[in-house]
């Protein structure tokens, strides 16, 4: 859509004020933002075509105007300035980050949890991987003379573990035969190989000691298949309600986030910059009113992902923008050491 440099310059002084107070703007006020503006009369003209193109909105008669959820795109998209972040957020952030000592898989849910600490936003991330990752090691580590914990660990970072009885009769031997299988059957396959299939001649391959490693061997099947591809995680529910109109818009929503299939769409319709989907854009009527806005991350060949907020669509976008891109290129960095360290 084309607009005239003053079309484009009311739009924009609306917006900004709108986002500030919260109530309509009219065209004495404006005049008053403006530099060089013209008269009330000429505003009001300006104003009624804006309305008319469906960007502005009179809330009734003699009111002012307010940007329509159509008026607040075109300015995120075409009109805003890029700003980068104030020096504070940058230095809130970085050290938030820096003290983060997990494995890459949980950096994005930690880092959302600062997101939410800086905007007072309820905060996501969600991590997808790009190929099914491989099982690096996997342990039996004995805990008592009747239990011990398996452990699997992923060629990206992954660790999951699960305590499992042995029993107090567990023949020596048939752990000898488990870390046999576990080296030559089980190391080095990617997760999505581990089907039951699999498993089952796995078990065959135990011999004398398929019974005593049937559930050892079923538990690792288990563990393999709860790594998910895509992840998704949601910070700061409280902040959710606080945003929402209502206890049952904020339910709705958080209705939806638990599906995580529809939130993971819409940020996959994210370009590789910071963005921001206004909720009538996405066709889900629990997100009407709102927006999210996302900015994607990655490791090459071995995760995306995307972190953002959702909130109110009269929200600071000049200022939260900036602050969800520099914090995706500072996880694109420090998931890329991780996993470094992690391979050496």
């Amino acid at each position: 859509m084309q607009l005239s440099s003053r079309k484009q310059a009311v739009l924009k002084a609306i917006v900004k004020a709108y986002i500030e107070t919260g109530e309509p703007i009219g065209s004495k006020n404006l005049t008053l933002m403006l530099e060089n503006a013209p008269s009330s009369a000429t505003l009001r003209n300006e104003m009624s075509e804006l309305c008319e193109l469906g960007l502005l909105h009179q809330p009734h008669t003699s009111a002012g105007r307010i940007p329509t959820e159509g008026g607040l795109r075109l300015y995120v998209n075409s009109l805003m300035r890029k700003n980068i972040p104030s020096s504070g957020d940058i230095s809130f952030i970085d050290r938030e980050l820096e003290s983060l000592h997990c494995e890459p898989e949980g950096i994005p849910a930690a880092a959302a949890r600062i997101i939410t600490k800086l905007t007072g936003l309820p905060a996501f991330s969600c991590l997808i991987t790009v190929n099914p990752p491989r099982i690096k090691k996997i342990e039996l580590l004995p805990i008592s003379r009747s239990s011990a914990m398996l452990l699997l660990i992923t060629e990206d970072g992954r660790t999951r573990n699960q305590i499992f009885r042995t029993g107090r009769d567990f023949p020596a031997d048939a752990e000898k035969c488990f870390r046999k299988l576990a080296d030559s059957r089980i190391t080095g396959k990617k997760v999505s190989e581990l089907t039951k299939a699999y498993m089952q001649s796995v078990i065959a391959e135990a011999g004398l000691y398929s019974l005593q490693l049937m559930p050892l061997l079923t538990a690792v099947f288990e563990i393999a298949a709860g790594i998910e591809e895509t992840d998704l995680t949601f910070q700061g529910e409280s902040a959710l309600y606080n945003i929402s109109a209502n206890e049952e818009t904020a339910a709705r929503i958080m209705s939806l986030i638990n599906r995580r299939d529809p939130i993971i769409s819409i940020l996959e319709n994210i370009g590789d910059n910071v963005g921001a989907v206004f909720g009538a854009d996405t066709g889900y009527n629990e997100l009407r009113g709102d927006t999210l806005i996302a900015a994607k991350f990655s490791l090459p060949d071995k995760y995306k992902g995307y972190i953002g907020v959702i909130g109110p669509n009269r929200m600071s976008y000049e200022h939260i923008m900036p602050d969800i891109e520099y914090t995706a290129e500072r996880l694109t960095e420090i998931m890329t050491k991780a996993q470094k360290d992690m391979e050496d």
